[in-house]
């Protein structure tokens, strides 16, 4: 058993290539974003997740860390069914969100669901800042369909009320 932050594996899966699909994956227990997808078109058929179980507050929550990220350069994802699973069996860790995207149009998630399986501390959010927390066992929540709306918004400003604003 691991305890203590002594996996040294980082991520469990990195995407650089563009046009990318998954079908069916899983990681789990690294120490810092289980999936970091930096390809643009990429598309994604169930995912599942399980944060790991022995960091603390410090070298994790409070860096961010996440299940499933997109990274900030991507402009278009679809990922359908990603989950991101919690037991944080050894200290009191919270995180900000399961799965972070940028905030562009061309980026969906479609039926994605957090689970806190036991332990301690909490998923504060599903996707970014939407979607319930999950801190008790056995608790699960879903967030059907997000899509940044403000990135929605900006992409359907004209570049010409952008300017006189």
């Amino acid at each position: 058993m691991v305890y203590n932050s002594r996996n040294p594996v980082q991520n469990a899966l990195v995407v650089n290539g563009d046009y990318v699909t998954t079908y069916g994956l899983a990681a789990e227990h690294t120490l810092a974003d289980l999936t970091v997808w930096n390809g643009n078109h990429g598309e994604s058929y169930f995912y599942q997740s399980e944060l790991p179980y022995d960091v603390t507050q410090a070298n994790y929550g409070d860096k961010g860390y996440c299940g499933y990220r997109i990274a900030d350069a991507v402009t278009s994802h679809t990922a359908y069914g990603p989950g991101v699973y919690s037991f944080f069996r050894d200290h009191d860790v919270r995180v900000a969100s399961g799965i972070v995207t940028p905030s562009k149009p061309g980026v969906i998630v479609n039926h994605a669901v957090s689970v806190f399986l036991n332990g301690k501390g909490a998923i504060n959010h599903i996707v970014d800042n939407a979607g319930d927390a999950v801190a008790k066992a056995g608790t699960v929540k879903y967030e059907c369909y997000y899509q940044d709306t403000n990135a929605l918004e900006a992409a359907a400003t004209p570049a010409a009320e952008v300017l006189l604003q």
